[in-house]
């Protein structure tokens, strides 16, 4: 597997609240567009993003 897989990411945090962020993270390379609802939340999805870009090639 790939280590230095990389994907350029828009992150719009809208609100803050209980020390944690709500907002949308837009995968700029396919301008996709989601919602989270939490820090562990966007980590999860970039995350996701780079491992569907490594099973693709």
């Amino acid at each position: 597997m790939e280590e230095n897989k990389k994907a350029t990411f828009l992150v719009h945090v809208t609100q803050c609240e209980n020390a944690g962020w709500q907002g949308q993270v837009t995968w700029m390379d396919e301008n996709i567009t989601k919602n989270f609802r939490s820090v562990l939340e966007l980590l999860k999805l970039m995350d996701g993003v780079l491992h569907e870009e490594g099973g693709s090639e």
